[in-house]
């Protein structure tokens, strides 16, 4: 049906001797869904997708978001692009460039991505995701224990405030309020208990002195960032990454500017956090 080489120890794999652009009958997404729930995150190789065959992969996965603050490709609302050139990045960095999942702020965030690299530079540019699981799993038993039953703040301000004009704030805030989450997620379909905060979209743990929860949070968010539970990933045109976003953070390295990468993401709606 295909064939898996596995990229690291518990996290990420290479789908070989596949045809996304020809269509999947449900006995091959079924197997894929079963790659990915394993190895959290599958990577697929020259894969030159139209943007009608990367949302028609997306959709044999389920309902397709909008993302309501960035950028979309033109006449494709479900497909947004992360597009970078020779403009400067603020401060030395993206808005991608910090460890996060995807729409946590969402009362739904998404169960996955889909992102299909369109440019990339020669040299630069790659990214890299963490098994939260494993986060979860090395921690103490007496920090485990600490955190079960704890739920924490999940904004979109912090990353997308700064692009928002002031007088559309509130009517966003009306839209998207804020998400309270499990600091510990347990996941819908594995079962496995896993570290659901992140440095991008988490403010803070409810109940909490504010100078415990920020240290805390310091804490627990940097466990992404530990080379142990990841897998890195080199981008080539035609490359895809499909990852369960439930239980994976993602970083994409700024090492490029001002060489150009133009990508381009499909999200899949997920469940509301338990």
């Amino acid at each position: 049906m295909f064939d898996l080489m596995e990229l690291g120890p518990t996290i990420g794999a290479e789908v070989e001797s596949i045809d996304l652009a020809a269509g999947l009958d449900q006995a091959m997404i079924s197997k894929l869904r079963e790659a990915l729930l394993e190895y959290k995150v599958l990577f697929f190789r020259d894969q030159h997708l139209t943007p009608d065959e990367h949302l028609a992969f997306a959709r044999c996965f389920g309902e397709l978001e909008v993302h309501p603050f960035a950028q979309h490709r033109n006449g494709y609302p479900e497909l947004m692009q992360l597009h970078h050139d020779d403009t400067p990045p603020v401060d030395g960095q993206y808005q991608e460039n910090i460890w996060h999942s995807d729409v946590t702020w969402r009362l739904r965030p998404s169960l996955g991505s889909i992102l299909r690299a369109v440019e990339v530079p020669p040299i630069g540019g790659d990214t890299l995701w963490a098994d939260m699981y494993q986060a979860y799993d090395d921690l103490s038993p007496s920090m485990r224990a600490s955190l079960e039953g704890r739920t924490a703040i999940h904004d979109f301000l912090p990353a997308f405030g700064p692009g928002i004009p002031p007088e559309r704030i509130s009517a966003m805030r009306e839209q998207f309020p804020l998400a309270e989450h499990p600091v510990v997620r347990i996941h819908p379909e594995t079962g496995r208990k896993l570290l659901y905060v992140n440095a991008s979209f988490t403010t803070r743990i409810v109940d909490m002195d504010l100078d415990e929860s920020r240290a805390l949070l310091a804490f627990l968010t940097s466990r992404a960032a530990r080379p142990e539970y990841q897998v890195r990933f080199r981008w080539q045109p035609g490359s895809i990454a499909f990852w369960d976003n439930r239980c994976t953070q993602h970083y994409a390295v700024q090492d490029y500017w001002p060489q150009r990468r133009i990508m381009e993401r499909a999200t899949i709606v997920g469940d509301t956090p338990s």
